[in-house]
């Protein structure tokens, strides 16, 4: 059956285009010196169609199952639309009912949620091959208004149903409306390993759906099955190990400076502490021993040819310094002053003090996991179904 898609001109549709983009965009860590396309090049490979906004991996067939359940009614794209934000409210008390407590998007707004999970996840379905039309929520019921194979009865259960712009799926259970969990069900669990593997075969998220799906490893690079990672894969691996314990140096550094200015003693201690156990873990795990950064680069160019010059060249005077124990010389403090004013002029904190009323202590010391805790999850949640 021929299908299409529907491209929306209107302002609207490219602003919508622009959230989705940002639900990609790691925001668990405050990007203060630029370096976030790095981070986000190595998430998105690793983990594509996960964001930090994602909770639980049941959600990408809560969405379809009602998407599509409206959208067979071939109502007004506007109604349709404010049905399915009834269902997805619906959705949320359906999750309480049956006891679920972490990872309910909306349990406390409930329907007063701004942003529902179909928004959150609609992206994701693409990107995984679960959805075929290209399209916003809206340009979905305007597609399924438009066609010409209607379903003759929207309510009729079963084989019949027209999957529209999904892929076929798993049946949805009964009690969806009134009492649901996240706990896959073991065909469930076996269509989305096969959507991310398919859909994805050469990322982590691919092999590890495939191979190993249950872990309890805090980082990636320390999962129970990395010694079975495909060559490309572990070198990958390597390499952002390398950037998350080097990437988040200039920060703590950028904090330290800050602390100073501010003629915080306590904050000094702290930073001086912070940056001191950064260079010893530098130490401890080797980072730079045997590293070749001209290749790093050539990797991940590959992956993201829109990291821009600056940020190499930014990330490579860091790593000289870092290398040479010359991580809190002036030289170091200079690149990060240079850094800031380059990226953001007049709101550089470190030159301008007027800008420095909107510290964020701490700022962009968060631990890089390239989305490692949201993927764990979901890839926990195929583990257990599988076993139901």
């Amino acid at each position: 059956m021929a299908h299409f898609g529907w491209l929306d001109g209107d302002d609207s549709h490219r602003s919508a285009m622009l959230e989705v983009v940002k639900l990609f965009e790691d925001s668990s860590t405050v990007d203060e010196l630029g370096i976030g396309s790095v981070r986000d090049t190595f998430s998105n490979a690793f983990f594509p169609g996960t964001s930090t906004l994602h909770t639980r991996l049941r959600y990408l067939l809560f969405i379809p199952w009602l998407v599509n359940d409206v959208a067979r009614h071939r109502w007004s794209a506007e109604k349709a639309q404010g049905e399915l934000r009834r269902r997805e409210t619906e959705l949320i008390h359906a999750l309480v009912a049956g006891q679920e407590i972490q990872g309910v998007i909306g349990r406390d707004a409930k329907s007063s949620l701004k942003t529902m999970p179909s928004a959150l996840y609609w992206a994701s379905l693409e990107i995984l091959g679960i959805r075929r039309w290209k399209t916003t929520i809206s340009g979905y019921f305007r597609n399924a208004a438009q066609r010409s194979t209607a379903v003759d009865d929207p309510d009729a259960d079963g084989a019949g149903i027209d999957h529209l712009g999904m892929i076929h799926l798993p049946k949805p259970p009964e009690s969806l409306a009134s009492s649901t969990t996240f706990d896959l069900t073991r065909d469930e669990a076996e269509f989305l390993k096969a959507q991310i593997a398919s859909s994805h075969r050469d990322s982590a998220f691919g092999w590890l759906a495939v191979h190993h799906p249950d872990s309890e490893a805090r980082r990636l690079w320390e999962h129970e099955a990395r010694g079975e990672f495909p060559e490309p894969l572990r070198q990958l691996v390597d390499e952002a190990r390398r950037f998350h314990f080097t990437g988040t140096g200039p920060a703590i550094l950028y904090n330290l400076m800050l602390a100073e200015l501010s003629d915080n003693e306590e904050l000094v201690e702290r930073f001086s502490d912070d940056l001191d156990a950064w260079a010893d873990d530098l130490d401890e795990q080797e980072i730079f021993d045997g590293w070749d950064r001209q290749l790093f680069w050539r990797r991940l160019t590959t992956l993201n040819p829109r990291i821009r010059p600056a940020t190499q060249a930014f990330l490579n005077d860091w790593w000289h310094l870092a290398a040479t124990g010359a991580h809190a010389s002036s030289a170091a403090r200079d690149l990060v002053q240079r850094r800031e004013l380059n990226l953001k002029r007049a709101r550089a904190r470190l030159t301008y003090a007027d800008a420095r009323s909107t510290w964020g202590v701490g700022a962009g010391t968060g631990a890089l996991d390239f989305r490692w805790t949201i993927a764990r999850s979901h890839l926990n949640d195929i583990a257990a179904g599988l076993e139901a």
